[in-house]
């Protein structure tokens, strides 16, 4: 049976030789060619032109009172208790949600107070039914959501107003 197979590879070694040639030509171009650039780039800001509005009277609002964070995904901000029933459904549900703002405790950064800004898609019905499956997570997860309609402008001491009344 052996002296078959190497009479197999002997008639027919030009074949072989191809096959080898084409497989070590292949590998050297994989292993030089340059890998196709990657499809990203950088975002200009990390909010939109009305929450970086919003930003700078937030920031005016709370001082050095409180942590600002923006654009935190929600899985971050709260968890999904163990041995829950459908616990990977659960976490799914949030893990591609983020809140626009994040008041965190100075010393701990513990969250204290979440921040959305509602703007006129929060009036679709896709935006509501989530807007709703927020509220209910964040009053499940006993933090204070707070959801600031956009606006033109924004009055720093109003904004603390509705922050200390979240508390």
């Amino acid at each position: 049976m052996l002296d078959q197979l190497f009479g197999i590879l002997i008639d027919y070694w030009p074949f072989w030789v191809g096959v080898a040639v084409f497989a070590a030509i292949f590998l050297l171009l994989r292993m030089y060619s340059t890998p196709a650039p990657m499809p990203y780039f950088k975002r200009p800001s990390l909010v939109t032109k009305n929450e970086l509005r919003f930003y700078k009277s937030l920031h005016k609002a709370v001082l050095d009172d409180f942590e600002i964070f923006a654009m935190v995904r929600i899985a971050d901000l709260i968890r999904v208790e163990k041995g829950s029933n459908n616990g990977r459904k659960w976490l799914n549900k949030i893990l591609s949600k983020h809140i626009d703002f994040v008041l965190c405790d100075p010393g701990s950064l513990e969250a204290v107070v979440c921040i959305e800004l509602d703007d006129a898609s929060h009036n679709r019905p896709d935006r509501i039914e989530r807007d709703k499956f927020v509220n209910d997570a964040f009053d499940a997860a006993d933090l204070p959501l707070l959801r600031i309609p956009v606006e033109p402008s924004y009055n720093a001491r109003e904004v603390r107003n509705l922050i200390d009344a979240a508390l």
